[in-house]
């Protein structure tokens, strides 16, 4: 369970800060909208397949992963108020 939990974190960590990196890159792109449905689709698969493997037998695991996201994203998104301020 604490796996889960664990795993949950670095998804979500995977997750949004890739979103932070693909936000601060889109201004230098030739086609941003291009790169950030890329993006997109690379965290979301990353993410689908994490709870997929997490999962195993045991379906508690899942929401346990969510809870992890979750707070990795809290923890992200006061970073970076703090960072720009």
């Amino acid at each position: 369970m604490v796996i889960a939990f664990l795993t949950g974190i670095l998804l979500g960590g995977v997750f949004f800060g890739g979103l932070y990196f693909s936000v601060n890159r889109m201004a230098d792109m030739k086609h941003p909208a291009v790169f950030m449905i890329a993006s997109l689709i690379i965290r979301m698969l990353i993410v689908v397949l994490g709870l997929y493997l997490i999962r195993g037998d045991n379906y508690y695991n899942i929401p346990l992963a969510l809870v992890g996201i979750i707070l990795a994203r809290i923890y992200l998104t006061s970073w970076v108020k703090k960072k720009e301020s």
